[in-house]
């Protein structure tokens, strides 16, 4: 296993009019998910709830993500500035989408532990967390 395909927002775009969703400007390094990039500081946000499951399961659920409230471009491409220098949570789970594996790490470790978890047969997909606050960063799939 070599390669691997990030996909922000898999279910779909976010509801950035839930009745739950608030506007906040940004901070340092506030992590838009719809463009994976970095927002800049004073860039309007719009926080709101998200689940990334494409299918039910136990795990599924919704938790915070930040978009760009005027709006980005979807992500397309292979890699992230929203990796290094931060600590991720991978989860892998299998096509049932039931967790099968999971692992905290310095994201400078990131491609190397997708790889490897990729490589696992019975692993179908990944989702990749902000460890500390535990937010949605994005999914993974192979190539």
């Amino acid at each position: 296993m070599s390669s691997f395909v990030i996909h922000a927002l898999p279910a779909g775009e976010v509801r950035t009019d839930a009745p739950t969703a608030i506007l906040r400007a940004a901070d340092s390094r506030s992590p838009c998910r719809r463009c994976l990039r970095d927002a800049t500081e004073g860039e309007p946000l719009v926080l709101a709830p998200y689940d990334p499951f494409t299918r039910r399961s136990p795990y599924a659920g919704e938790g915070p993500v930040f978009v760009h409230a005027d709006g980005c471009e979807p992500f397309d491409g292979e890699r992230t500035e929203q990796v290094e220098g931060r600590t991720l949570s991978i989860r892998a789970y299998d096509a049932d989408a039931m967790l099968a594996d999971a692992a905290v790490l310095p994201g400078e470790r990131f491609e190397e532990a997708a790889k490897a978890f990729l490589d696992d047969s019975g692993v179908a997909f990944l989702h990749v967390h902000f460890a500390g606050p535990g937010c949605f960063a994005f999914r993974v799939d192979r190539a």
